[in-house]
Parts: C-alpha cells; structure tokens; sequence
C-alpha cells in the first residue's frame, strides 16, 4: 500500500506517524512545501512578544527523526494537481514537475492567511503570523524601539494574541475588527464587553465595526491604515483576518469557503481519497452538521482517528465540538459547542441561559467574577454549547462543559454535577452548578 500525505505540519505528520506505527509494511510518503515540519504556530505570538527565544520549542519532530521512523518525507515540494482518474499527483521540487501515483492520498494542506487588496504598499513591517518566518519577522519588528506604534487589524485569535504580546511590550496598539464586537463567532456580545472594555482601559485603542479601506506608506517609513473611522498610524501592521484553505489543486467537493468536504472519518466523494486540518471541514458533534473549525487540537484528533481507521481499528471519535480558549490581558476567554450565532445560521432552536458568579470563596484572596453563557435544546435541555470568561477558572470549567456536552447531558444535571470544592478554587456550588441550576 502506497500512502501520500500532502503536507508535513499538525494534521499531516500526526496521520503518518500513527498510520506508519499501524502498518509499518506501508509505504507512507510526506510532501511538505517547506523545508521544515511538525511546527506548532500556535506559539508564535508569545514567541513574537519576547516569551521565549528559541523556535525549535515550536516544533514537535524534526524531519530526520520522521525519517529514522520509516517515513519517507520530501521537503520544498508542492503538489499543484490531482487526477483523481488516474491516481496521481503532480509534484513540484526545484521547479522540475513529476507524477506520483497513491493507494490512498490523505491531504493536509492546511491553509493560509487571508490577505485583502489594500492597495499598493511597502510589505516590510505589515505581516501575518503563521509561519516560522512570520515569528521571525515579527518578533524582530517588536524589538525595535523606534517601531511603537502597531496595528492589528482583525481581532480573532491572533490578532488578540498579539495585541497581549504587544501590550506586554508596551507598544501603542491600535485593533481593528469589522464586526461589531470582538471575537464575534466564539463569543455573544454580553459575554466580550468586559474584554473590551479591559483592553480599552489598558490604553489600546479598540475599534469595532470598523473596516479597513486600504494601507498607504509614508514619507518617513511608516503606514496610514485608512478605515471608515478615521486614518490610523503606525510604524507595524499585524494581518490577522482568518485563513483560506489551500484547496486550490484538489478537483473535489468543497464548502463555500473552498474547504474540502468530508464525512465524519474524513472521506471525501473519492474513497482512495481522505481531507483533515485546516483544508477540511470536520464533523460537529453538537451540531451535528459538518463545519469548517481551522484548530490545531481537531486537526491532530481527527487525523489519528483517521489513521486508526484506515488500519482496521476500532476508534472512538464521534466528532468535535471546537472548544476554544485564549487569554487577553488578565482574562481567560473559553468557549465550547454551539454558540448562539452558531445556531442561528444554521436554523437550530436552542435556548440559553446566562450567570455572572464567583469562581471561589470570598475569604480565600483572589475571588473573582466568572461569567457563563449556556447554550441548550429547548424540550430536553440537553447541553449544546458555552461560553465562560473571567479572570481565573474560565478554561478548566470550559473542559468540564465539554465533557458534559459529549456525555448529552442535560442542565439539571449540570446543576447536581458532583464538582470537587476548597476556598481557593471554587464554592460549596460551583459556578457551572449554579448555570445548570438557573437554566430552566
């Protein structure tokens, strides 16, 4: 059996190692258009803000070691097409094309940052953060001191997890997002206004439903980011509007935004032919619909599941519910399942229930408010989703609620769920109890 993975990153090198200690009589070849593999970009704005310094902490496996393994990896190779008629690929190394026939063909290609026609501009210090060379770039842009003022210009995961780096740095940031509030489809707008207002208070300028028009250069080096609120300046331009899947040389069914479209194993119309990552859309559990949920943690989850499956085992992943969570200045943000936004787009009834707690006693220090969001059927309350943000406690609580959701259970279970206490973590109640209690 003749194996092709088409990229070497999250999705890709987790399939083929567990896929070559399955069957380790396959032939299982990697192609990956960079020179390196395995790396973890998720690091990258806390590399950028000076948390560490070496990049290797990003990456999980070298390709000489993926080689040692028995894995047949090509790096500097990009595959520009599929016939799937004949089981081939056309692959590009050092500008020579050649064929390459598959047994099974598993694409991971990932995907890349969304870069919008802002007008002609000096590229020197306006970046996107996804590689290893985006790190790089962006971490010697921060240490510049003549270099203060920054701009984010979407405020989704990264471009809030640079916002801290940047903050920590104390450059001037200015962010901004075109919806109305921040981190819109993970978060109701309810549950975020205390980040904004944090960030606010921090001395960021935050600037919601507010969209960028174009990036001009200026006499002296730096930029004008025009917008429909006023012209910003700064001396770096962070790019941080989501991903688009690199999908482009695959003839197969894809969703709207060009992610290819797959089952709840990750086929896709062509039985030799499987799609995980970023490139794919993954089966939502909660849902119970498939949807595009570019993480790292589904990307490895669902390509092990698939080299399981591909071998014979029996395997255990029914799907995914894209929990999430993040820190912005003191904050811990956390979301899992069905959001109310979520729901809505896709015509699903729900009911919900917001709280605002404590996330321990009030005579142990550190007592904080936590707020949590409950998303549920309205006839059985069976647990969809959630959202929780504070400032201490939001992302274990955020673990259980999934937990909770996968098991179907319902608020009231939720509410008599049998949560461990002391003073300095939570009370006799805790929070989560309390939401599942005042769901009704």
């Amino acid at each position: 059996m003749k194996v092709v993975v088409v990229g070497g990153n999250a999705a890709g090198m987790s399939f083929a190692a567990k896929y070559k200690r399955n069957q380790p009589s396959d032939d299982v070849i990697v192609i990956e258009k960079r020179d390196y593999i395995s790396f973890g970009g998720c690091g990258l704005p806390y590399f950028a803000g000076g948390f560490f310094d070496d990049t290797e902490r990003m990456i999980s496996r070298t390709p000489e070691q993926a080689i040692a393994s028995g894995l047949d990896v090509r790096l500097n190779s990009e595959v520009i097409s599929l016939s799937t008629t004949e089981k081939q690929i056309s692959v590009r190394q050092n500008g020579t094309d050649a064929l390459m026939g598959y047994d099974k063909l598993i694409i991971c290609s990932g995907a890349r940052p969304i870069v919008p026609p802002f007008g002609e501009y000096n590229p020197e210090n306006v970046y996107t953060l996804t590689s290893q060379e985006d790190g790089l770039a962006v971490k010697e842009a921060f240490k510049d001191n003549s270099k203060q003022r920054v701009c984010i210009i979407g405020a989704g995961f990264i471009g809030l997890e640079v916002f801290d780096a940047a903050h920590m740095l104390g450059k001037e940031v200015t962010i901004v997002e075109r919806e109305n509030t921040i981190m819109s489809r993970q978060f109701s707008p309810e549950m975020i206004e205390v980040v904004e207002t944090a960030v606010r208070e921090s001395g960021a300028i935050l600037k919601t439903g507010c969209s960028v028009s174009a990036i001009r250069d200026t006499q002296d080096g730096s930029y004008i980011v025009a917008t429909d609120n006023g012209d910003i300046e700064a001396d770096i331009v962070i790019l941080s509007l989501g991903f688009k899947p690199n999908t482009e040389a695959f003839n197969l069914p894809k969703a709207a935004n060009g992610a290819l479209l797959v089952d709840e194993f990750g086929s896709t119309n062509d039985e030799h032919i499987y799609a995980v990552g970023d490139c794919a859309v993954a089966h939502h559990m909660a849902l119970g619909q498939s949807v595009y949920v570019p993480l790292a943690t589904t990307a490895n989850k669902q390509a092990r599941m698939m080299a399981d499956h591909l071998a014979g085992k029996d395997t255990y992943l029914n799907g995914f519910l894209g929990s999430s969570c993040l820190k912005v200045l003191d904050y811990e943000l956390a979301c899992t399942g069905v959001s109310e936004m979520m729901a809505k787009e896709h015509g699903l009834e729900i009911k919900t229930s917001t709280i605002q707690d404590k996330n321990q006693t009030d005579y142990y220090p550190g007592q904080e408010d936590i707020k949590i969001k409950l998303v549920y059927e309205p006839t059985s309350n069976i647990l969809l989703g959630g959202e929780i943000i504070g400032k201490k406690g939001a992302v274990g609580r955020i673990n259980a609620l999934a937990v909770a959701i996968t098991a179907k259970m319902t608020t009231q279970q939720l509410g008599y769920l049998d949560f461990c206490y002391a003073p300095p973590f939570a009370r006799t109640w805790d929070a989560l109890n309390v939401a599942g209690n005042v769901a009704k």
